[in-house]
């Protein structure tokens, strides 16, 4: 049988388990920052979504007040407004009403994602306020996914691989019927996260689940199951291929390097004093010992993120500079 989310019961929990997390946090203190919204939960991607949520409404309402009298695009707005956006990003505040709302969408979305991850993604691709789907809002997005993201990857390079910039929703409805039965990951295990959101709310998967009753008399309409997307053998696919295949997280694991200083190039160094510190030397010089310190991944890209919201993940400096602090701390 089928598992059939109840919308309501995890409704009822988001809300309840948002109220514990900001009663604990704003009992303390005025305002929360950055820096605390990345530590603030156990379950590292709600911490995250609340991050890509805030930068989302950010954007829409910067876009709202631009003037119809001025060149935005002016070559000096753009890297004026760049490097105010990112003085801006380090230095969050926001009130428990204004996060509230943050708070509740990334836990909802983050449930979505863990048990059942088809449902999430199919959501991403069904927004109904967009026709389709940009290649690069999606690689933007996949900067905060962390869970069971190799189905967004999977998604991306496929993209890629046929030339898309921009995905009809039916293109990305094929693209994402593809990626789950590609896909030789198993999903993430369920019960790791219900002990960790148990830890704030007691969870079982009684919340997450209901069943035909939700639904009235009518069967909901079939789609695949959680597990039966991801645990689908894969003997009918070429052997050697499957195991010969290089995945994106692939790229970045073949190789570890002892300091990130002393691998970086004389090119690279300038390309990212100029291009990601506004020609900054000791702002440059001042990360680079600092994410030296760090010992996993994970901190040095909340750091990034934290203090560095608006990087174009996208462009050649940055991709070169993540790459080398991936290969740091793998």
């Amino acid at each position: 049988m089928e598992n059939i989310l109840n919308q309501e019961g995890i409704k009822r929990y988001s809300n309840e388990f948002c109220d514990r997390l900001l009663q604990a946090h704003f009992s303390q203190h005025d305002v929360i920052t950055g820096p605390q919204i990345l530590e603030l939960q156990e379950i590292r991607q709600i911490n995250l979504f609340v991050m890509k949520n805030l930068l989302n409404a950010w954007r829409k309402e910067t876009s709202k007040i631009q003037s119809p009298y001025f060149n935005y695009d002016a070559p000096e707005v753009k890297e004026a407004q760049k490097e105010f956006m990112n003085i801006l990003s380090r230095n969050i505040a926001i009130t428990q009403e204004n996060f509230g709302p943050l708070l509740l969408q990334a836990t909802q979305e983050t449930i979505l994602l863990i048990f059942s991850p088809y449902d999430y993604y199919t959501h991403l691709i069904n927004n109904p306020k967009a026709k389709s789907l940009m290649v690069k809002d999606l690689k933007r997005i996949s900067k905060y996914v962390k869970i069971n993201q190799n189905v967004l990857l999977s998604i991306i390079e496929q993209a890629e691989e046929k030339g898309y910039e921009k995905i009809s929703k039916d293109e990305a409805a094929q693209l994402l019927n593809e990626a789950f039965e590609q896909t030789l990951e198993s999903p993430e295990d369920v019960d790791v996260y219900i002990d960790k959101f148990s830890k704030v709310l007691p969870l079982d998967e009684n919340i997450i689940y209901g069943n035909s009753k939700y639904y009235g008399n009518s069967e909901p309409n079939a789609k695949p199951q959680i597990n039966s997307r991801f645990d689908v053998k894969k003997s009918i696919l070429n052997d050697s291929h499957a195991e010969n295949k290089q995945t994106l997280g692939d790229v970045h694991r073949n190789r570890k390097i002892e300091s990130i200083k002393k691998s970086i190039s004389i090119n690279q160094r300038f390309m990212f004093i100029n291009l990601l510190f506004d020609g900054d030397e000791s702002a440059f010089n001042s990360v680079i010992d600092y994410l030296e310190t760090l010992d996993s991944q994970r901190d040095a890209e909340g750091f990034i993120a934290t203090q560095y919201p608006f990087w174009d993940h996208e462009s050649e400096e940055v991709q070169e500079f993540m790459e080398i602090i991936s290969k740091r701390h793998n």
